[in-house]
């Protein structure tokens, strides 16, 4: 649905710019505000992406805005068991659930159409996972909880159970497709800790609990490449 919404933003935008020529001039004055909508999304708790979802953003000085971003995501799959004619059994089940929250600060270059900005931010992410297997008969369902390896639920992706701490400086590009209408894309230079949850593993009443460590790293990467805006 929001590509639709972006790919028809985008054709109408071309179709008003040949039409009207350059005459926008976008308001990014002290009290201006706009809503965001970011199509990268946050990625598994990869570094740097965490302009999923919605978000804000409102400049509190000409030309320099703070955005605020919150994104949740849930999955799950239901696994059937199948069970043979004249024996029981327990469907299985794969779930996970992701919550972030990010800020940043933007430092735009000018008040044309098209226009750069620099900045700097923070993000923080949180993902949990669980799975049941299928058991058939008196076998025991074995329960795992943040699988090492991570929830693999078709249509959503791979869920690593365990939490993401992202520090960076931006650079970045927005273009305005109408007054009230921009785009965004830019890349960032930061750091990120990856601290992974623990596996549980219980089957009846014994439960393994195997610590999974964590990783961090700094690079570049191209977070939020496509943020669409709508000013107010």
């Amino acid at each position: 649905m929001l590509k639709k919404l972006f790919a028809a933003v985008i054709a109408v935008g071309l179709l008003h710019t040949l039409a009207f020529g350059q005459g926008i001039t976008p308001n990014l004055a002290k009290g201006t505000t706009a809503l965001l909508f970011s199509f990268n999304g946050l990625s598994n708790l990869n570094a740097g992406d965490f302009d999923g979802g919605v978000g804000v953003k409102y400049y509190y000085k000409d030309g320099v805005a703070l955005r605020l971003g919150l994104q949740f995501a849930t999955a799950s799959r239901d696994l059937p068991a199948n069970p043979p004619a004249g024996l029981q059994g327990k469907d299985g089940e794969q779930s996970a659930t992701r919550f972030g929250v990010s800020a940043a600060a933007e430092w735009h270059r000018g008040t044309g159409r098209a226009n750069a900005y620099l900045g700097a931010g923070l993000g923080f992410a949180t993902t949990s996972t669980e799975s049941k297997s299928v058991a058939l008969g008196t076998a025991n369902q074995t329960v795992v909880k943040n699988y090492d390896n991570g929830e693999s639920i078709p249509g959503a992706g791979i869920f690593l159970g365990g939490t993401n701490f992202n520090l960076f400086a931006l650079l970045g590009a927005e273009f305005f497709v109408f007054k009230e209408v921009s785009l965004a894309a830019e890349y960032r230079l930061g750091f990120a800790k990856l601290s992974r949850a623990d596996e549980e593993i219980t089957s009846g009443n014994q439960t393994i609990t195997t610590k999974v460590g964590g990783s961090s790293g700094v690079g570049i990467s191209n977070s939020g490449v496509l943020t669409l805006a709508f000013y107010f």
